[in-house]
């Protein structure tokens, strides 16, 4: 931990000192957390620095709960991949709904996504295990996997324990993960994915096209779905542009024999598009909005 001289008054440093600690201990042993006034203000200026406190308190607390959204063959009912994704929400002091990009920006702060995806993990696998979360046959459940999250060691033994513990069968299970956050964590992302599509797991290539990254880094991973970056999807039956754009996307996924999956289709003219431009799945408001699930025994 280290405090910057800009910190200002007493009661500033403690605050100060309190956030250096506790990011200095998520980031592990040995790890120093530098803080100025500067840091302070910005926090207290976007409301980040009382998301600390919240989140703790949602994790202690069991205040998460998860959405699913359904994903369908575009072209019939035998499809073999994800049949929804989950989502995950937390709800406030009062039991409303938080918006997810509120949380989710101050849980990377404080590096607390970590603890947010093993939560989402354990609670799905267990959902799945004793049956309250069901699943058609060679279908799976697509889970979010953060770039935070994927950049930790311990986090693919966490995951092999949650299987083993609640029997799931891996075939069940398809963790999305972005292009960005695999080239930002490659040596772990191969290690992660390539043990657990060992075992059966399925890998989905998130938001693609999004990113900045090369896909030299990406092609030699065992993946088996790419999923469009929704933003390509947005007035696909029109915009002569993106279905350039979706068409070669479908075209590399081809060559490397992926399957692929078209999120954030919104409209019927999107569907009609998407199917004639032959991508495998649809998932989007035209299909069916996110619902909360019901995951008691």
């Amino acid at each position: 931990m280290e405090i910057s001289r800009e910190s200002g008054t007493l009661d500033e440093l403690f605050a100060a000192a309190d956030s250096a600690c506790y990011v200095a201990k998520k980031q592990g042993s040995g790890r120093v957390a530098v803080y100025s006034a500067r840091d302070e203000a910005h926090a207290r200026h976007s409301g980040e620095i009382q998301w600390l406190q919240r989140l703790q308190s949602a994790l202690k607390e069991n205040r998460f709960h998860l959405y699913q959204q359904i994903i369908v063959p575009a072209n019939g009912p035998n499809g073999r991949g994800p049949a929804m994704e989950v989502f995950v929400r937390m709800r406030d002091e009062e039991g409303n709904d938080v918006p997810p990009i509120d949380f989710v920006r101050a849980a990377e702060r404080y590096r607390l996504m970590g603890l947010v995806d093993r939560w989402v993990v354990q609670t799905t696998l267990a959902a799945l295990g004793r049956g309250a979360l069901a699943v058609p046959a060679n279908r799976s459940v697509a889970i979010n996997i953060s770039g935070q999250t994927l950049g930790d060691v311990q986090f693919l033994e966490f995951v092999v324990e949650c299987l083993d513990s609640t029997g799931v069968t891996p075939g069940q299970v398809c963790f999305e993960i972005t292009e960005n956050a695999v080239i930002a964590n490659i040596d772990h992302a191969r290690r992660f994915v390539g043990v657990l599509h060992g075992m059966g797991c399925q890998f989905a290539l998130d938001n693609f096209g999004s990113g900045v990254g090369s896909f030299s880094n990406l092609k030699n991973l065992p993946m088996d779905f790419l999923k469009i970056d929704g933003s390509f999807m947005r007035n696909l039956a029109r915009d002569s542009v993106n279905q350039a754009m979706v068409t070669a996307m479908i075209k590399l996924a081809r060559s490397l024999h992926f399957k692929v999956i078209a999120e954030q289709v919104e409209d019927d003219a999107a569907v009609d598009a998407a199917r004639r431009m032959g991508v495998d799945f649809l998932q989007g408001y035209a299909i069916g909005k996110p619902e909360p699930l019901a995951l008691a025994a």
